[in-house]
């Protein structure tokens, strides 16, 4: 099973990600994606610990600290792939500057591209694991 981070301090974004992922399939796969939530950079930064997951959805604003600051903090940690969700211009900045920040996604965002992405994503997560 692999699992997917979600981190956005807004309980409703946060349940829509989580349908999202579950409605997910990949052939790879033969169980269904996990999903876990964090209010808040620090509550990710813990679950990111714990659980060491494939991806991480992130929200670029959050109340106690921004996406590059999560992304610093998180590197030590364990090395997910991010794809960071943002409503400000400086998404591609980020993406630039962060090497694990492997995709963006502006807000407001169509289902649909967000679920392309997840598949995508993983995909290739999956198949760096699988070629160690």
């Amino acid at each position: 099973m692999a699992t997917i981070l979600i981190i956005d301090d807004v309980p409703g974004i946060r349940y829509i990600i989580g349908m999202v992922i579950k409605q997910t399939q990949l052939d790879s796969l033969d169980s269904p994606l996990d999903a876990i939530e964090a209010g808040n950079g620090t509550e990710g930064l813990d679950l990111l610990a714990r659980y060491h997951p494939e991806i991480v959805i992130l929200d670029n604003c959050l109340p106690d600290m921004n996406g590059s600051e999560w992304l610093e903090r998180s590197a030590v940690i364990w090395p997910s792939a991010v794809i960071v969700i943002s409503a400000s211009t400086e998404l591609e900045l980020i993406a630039r500057t962060h090497p694990m920040a492997v995709d963006i996604l502006a807000k407001p965002f169509k289902l649909e591209p967000l679920r392309l992405m997840i598949q995508e994503v993983l995909s290739r997560v999956l198949s760096k694991d699988t070629s160690l």
